[in-house]
């Protein structure tokens, strides 16, 4: 008889400590799932405070590539009216100018030449920043200058040479400034418009 009870006082522990571990195996098993379920979410969290934080790098280094561009070619913009406005200056009156600090013509044009460098290279890189339906319009500014800027110097050539074309390539040199001067302007306020609004 008490070995009886002994033996049912045995089968009970072993019953409670199966009971027990089967409790702690479940319990770890639901902790574990639930873990790596908070894990899980966590980590789709970071992932998509990341990707937020690339979008917004992005569209700001988009709107610097684009608020450098518009500087240099405004910058590009008045010097093509200096020029225009210096060459136009007979070797007296640019002599008579030097004095309060305005460069010659040859001293213009190369200032332009830097200046559609610059131009060149901002533009690339904002082509490699914007969107390719936007880079259109980018590419039109550039090409724009370029032919204002070939212009200013034909003119510039003729009117030193005091060729008979002089009249047409002056013409030609004021129709080109004043069509890179409306596609600059327009290209601007796209530009604008496009980053007051909401980006995803």
């Amino acid at each position: 008889m008490t070995q009886s009870v002994a033996l049912d006082e045995w089968w009970a522990a072993v019953i409670s400590a199966a009971a027990g571990l089967a409790g702690a195996a479940l319990g770890a098993i639901g902790g574990y799932v639930s873990g790596r379920a908070q894990a899980r979410g966590t980590v789709e969290g970071v992932q998509l405070q990341l990707s937020g934080q690339r979008t917004e790098a992005l569209w700001q280094a988009e709107i610097d590539a684009c608020a450098q561009f518009v500087d240099a070619c405004n910058r590009a913009l008045f010097k093509l009216g200096q020029l225009l406005a210096v060459a136009e200056l007979d070797h007296e009156q640019e002599q008579q100018l030097s004095v309060y600090g305005i460069g010659s013509r040859d001293q213009h044009l190369r200032e332009l030449r830097d200046l559609q460098d610059e131009c060149t290279l901002r533009e690339v890189t904002l082509l490699l920043r914007m969107p390719s339906t936007e880079a259109e319009s980018a590419r039109a500014v550039g090409h724009a200058l370029t032919l204002a800027s070939n212009g200013v110097h034909l003119w510039c050539a003729a009117r030193v040479g005091q060729t008979e074309d002089e009249t047409d390539r002056h013409r030609d040199a004021r129709e080109g400034l004043s069509t890179y001067r409306q596609l600059l302007k327009q290209f601007t306020i796209t530009a604008q418009q496009r980053f007051s609004q909401p980006h995803c």
